[in-house]
């Protein structure tokens, strides 16, 4: 047994997926001290400890197996009920032009159950339904999308990303979004793209440079006031029909 070897094989992960241990042993619904007691103790750690903390990190639980004892036959990964969160759709999100963004009604709210994902379960989540065709190779017209806000995640967008952004309206000070992908280039500037089959939609959208510390409130870092353009969401799963390939 090498429970050394198999701290270490936990703590690469961690160190992967930005987690400490402690939210990755509460993400997982035990002790906040079992990683911490193997490598104290080097306490062999029961078998279905491991496989809830190998689903919660999602990966296969022979992998922790196998740096406990190479020797080790594989055992399946049992499964467990999937969790189900209730998501409400809250508005629609242009994929295409920009177009004003408007958040229905609380009533109009229509829940969407869907599988709760562990990366993102202490988090605020909404859905939108999505309109036009700029990311129809993606996010076809009418499809659902479940997004959270990065002022939430506390962190910038990332390379290639999909995200909603909100832009002010100078001349009717409404706020108006799009949903497309981000790219940030070596300068800092900030290009958002469509992904699409659709003759229109095939240039990106140019954005000022982003700061290279999150602010929490867009691009200018300015706290007295509203940025004018903001990428405030990033999506993080999808409902789609699913199309016919051509052949």
């Amino acid at each position: 047994m090498s429970v050394p070897a198999l701290v270490l094989k936990i703590e690469e992960i961690l160190k992967q997926e930005g987690l400490s241990e402690r939210k990755a042993c509460l993400n997982a619904g035990i002790s906040i001290d079992f990683i911490r007691d193997m490598r104290r103790n080097g306490n062999t750690p029961k078998t279905d400890k491991l496989l809830k903390l190998a689903q919660s990190l999602n990966i296969d639980v022979n992998i922790f197996l196998h740096a406990l004892n190479e020797n080790i036959s594989p055992v399946p990964s049992t499964l467990y009920p999937v969790q189900l969160k209730t998501i409400y759709i809250r508005g629609q999100v242009q994929a295409g032009q920009w177009t004003q963004a408007i958040e229905w009604p609380r009533e109009d709210w229509v829940p969407v159950p869907m599988p709760e994902d562990p990366k993102y379960k202490d988090f605020p989540t909404f859905a939108l339904a999505v309109k036009g065709d700029s990311m129809n190779l993606m996010y076809p017209d009418g499809s659902i999308v479940i997004a959270v806000n990065f002022c939430d995640l506390g962190r910038n967008p990332e390379n290639g990303e999909c995200v909603v952004t909100i832009r002010r309206d100078p001349l009717t000070d409404c706020y108006e979004a799009t949903l497309k992908i981000v790219q940030i280039r070596e300068d800092g500037s900030v290009l958002l793209w469509p992904r699409s089959n659709h003759p229109d939609f095939t240039k990106p959208i140019q954005l000022p440079k982003i700061t290279t510390k999150y602010q929490g409130n867009g691009f200018d870092g300015d706290c007295s006031s509203a940025p004018d353009i903001m990428i405030q969401s990033l999506v993080i799963w999808s409902l789609n029909s699913v199309q016919k390939v051509p052949i």
